[in-house]
């Protein structure tokens, strides 16, 4: 197996190998950074490395590439892989679905979504969930009863963004804590667009030693300073497909305290009472009263010993990686599917292009050294085709679907 990342200004190959050394890495270059010269770095790459099966995740170039690419003998598989409850990736998913021979999702919400909004045959929308190592439930239990003491330790963790992640409610439980006489310290651990205002909103905690907000943090530092010395898991999104810090903070002991996220209705893992405490989204007296009851130590430990159980049984690094080996092994018994649709024409980004249309206009740029400067990593390269998506729409669609769980 081998993973293809886009390298440049923006996306950064030398950081990513510095994080994972042992995954083995090629570099998808674009050294103009036009359309064309994505098209052209992923092709070459499909034709010089002849993989049996593709899996894209958020490179919105790769199906254009791999129409090009069977125009020219290619045969390997190509699977979409969704990893967000996003209008933009699952209208790629639409637009692609005559090409692709499968789809994966890490959430039943999303498998549903696939199919009511794709034209993809349902035995083509497989699930995996994501995975997490597990210690024992043993080490996780004795390290959670070492976690007894006031005030009661909170981690926050994630995005510091407010549309899905919320981050905007925080200051609101805080106060109902507070006003409930709960003694508490919260841990925000990551960074994020809302990082300044919340640090604002945040002020009279942070100065009085009440909130400490750390900045993102690696895995290592997570691992040893929040969950292991954290009681409980805080999580307010509007929606997620995971997520992964829910089973990492229950692998290691902590207390799950969660909005009732979309995605957690099909998915069916978080179950109020018996392995977290749940609450409406966005009901910030809802949030504190259910952070009240965590205090006590015996519910605490049901909460933490069933969601361990939860963990090992449905979560664990072991259950997704045979889940995904699964749907590749599905992906490929399956009937080959050859796409109905050639490769879509680019519509021309500058006088050059007009003049002598893209693929002359991508030579002469390599020939001469000259390209595009992109001020984001979405232009240097997109995630998605659509941009333009309706997301009300598809969230109002996706509440339906969770409701009915």
């Amino acid at each position: 197996m081998k993973v293809a990342l886009p390298s440049g200004a923006w996306h950064r190959l030398d950081c990513y190998l510095k994080a994972y050394p042992r995954l083995p890495a090629v570099p998808l270059e674009n050294p103009t950074g036009s359309a064309e010269g994505r098209r052209r770095s992923i092709t070459a790459l499909l034709l010089r490395e002849r993989p049996d099966l593709v899996v894209g995740v958020n490179i919105a170039d790769l199906y254009a590439a791999v129409r090009r690419a069977r125009s020219r003998g290619f045969n390997g598989r190509v699977v979409l892989s969704l990893h967000a409850l996003a209008g933009d990736l699952i209208a790629d998913a639409a637009a692609e679905a005559d090409l692709l021979d499968g789809m994966i999702a890490t959430n039943r919400l999303s498998c549903r979504l696939l199919e009511r909004c794709t034209a993809m045959p349902a035995a083509r929308v497989l699930y995996a969930p994501y995975g997490v190592a597990c210690p024992s439930p043993v080490r996780a239990g004795a390290a959670a009863v070492l976690r007894t003491q006031a005030p009661l330790r909170i981690a926050w963790l994630g995005r510091l963004e407010a549309a899905q992640k919320r981050v905007t409610d925080l200051p609101g439980i805080l106060r109902q804590l507070e006003a409930a006489g709960v003694a508490f310290h919260l841990t925000v651990a990551g960074d994020g667009p809302e990082r300044d205002d919340l640090i604002q909103a945040l002020a009279p905690w942070l100065e009085a030693g009440l909130v400490s907000m750390p900045g993102a943090l690696s895995g290592l530092q997570l691992l040893h300073e929040v969950y292991a010395t954290h009681q409980v898991l805080l999580i307010t999104s509007s929606w997620e497909t995971g997520p992964i810090v829910a089973w990492e903070a229950m692998a290691a002991g902590l207390a799950v305290v969660s909005s009732a996220y979309l995605g957690s209705g099909l998915e069916g893992a978080l179950e109020d009472g018996r392995n977290a405490l749940l609450f409406p989204v966005g009901d910030v007296a809802a949030a504190a009263g259910a952070l009240k009851r965590v205090v006590d130590p015996d519910l605490r430990g049901r909460l933490v010993s069933e969601g361990s159980r939860l963990v090992q049984e449905r979560y664990s690094a072991e259950v997704s990686h045979r889940a995904w080996c699964e749907a590749f092994e599905q992906v490929l018994a399956l009937p080959a599917r050859s796409s109905a649709h050639p490769e879509p024409p680019l519509p021309p980004s500058g006088r050059l292009e007009r003049l002598v249309g893209p693929g002359w206009a991508e030579t002469l740029r390599r020939c001469l050294g000259r390209g595009f400067r992109h001020t984001s990593p979405g232009g240097e390269w997109p995630h998605t085709a659509h941009g333009d998506a309706d997301e009300q729409e598809l969230l109002k669609l996706a509440a339906e679907l969770d409701r009915d769980a």
